[in-house]
């Protein structure tokens, strides 16, 4: 009986630091998933702030410049951390993302355990997480576990 309880948690503690505490189901947490609403987390910070506190002054004016420049439109926060295996594994996708998408959504990767106080605003509970934000910081489309290119490139596509 003793074996059996160990294997049990065992493999418990497996599955959880193999999924990296997400899933790909796109309307947990508080934020939920939508092509055609905007909603907002519940926190405290607006949205636009948070996209302020992730840069620099300098980045941030040159961000916008480039915006104004480009036209582009979206903003997507990739949260991950190093330790996490699907992170690791979607960040192929991602990188093909950002180039199919240049000049259209300005990309930006968070390390959660980097930036804890931008993870908590966004409310994110696991890893790889995306969210993207309109031009104004209103969360438009958010999903949690690893993406295949396909399932990426049609959230993208569908919010421009």
């Amino acid at each position: 009986m003793r074996n059996f309880m160990l294997i049990v948690a065992s493999l418990l503690m497996i599955i959880t630091v193999t999924a990296c505490g997400g899933s790909s189901d796109k309307t947990s947490g508080s934020v939920v998933s939508t092509t055609s609403d905007v909603v907002e987390t519940q926190s405290s910070v607006p949205a636009d702030e948070a996209i302020s506190d992730s840069l620099t002054q300098g980045q941030e004016n040159e961000a916008q410049d480039l915006d104004a420049k480009s036209g582009k439109k979206l903003v997507v926060f990739d949260f991950f951390a190093t330790w996490c295996g699907p992170c690791k594994a979607m960040a192929p996708a991602m990188e093909q993302m950002e180039k199919k998408y240049a000049g259209k959504i300005e990309f930006r990767k968070i390390d959660v355990d980097q930036e804890p106080e931008l993870a908590q605003q966004y409310n994110i509970t696991g890893v790889p997480t995306i969210v993207v934000l309109s031009a104004d910081g209103k969360i438009l489309d958010s999903t949690v576990g690893q993406q295949t290119v396909d399932e990426l490139d049609k959230m993208f596509s569908a919010l421009l």
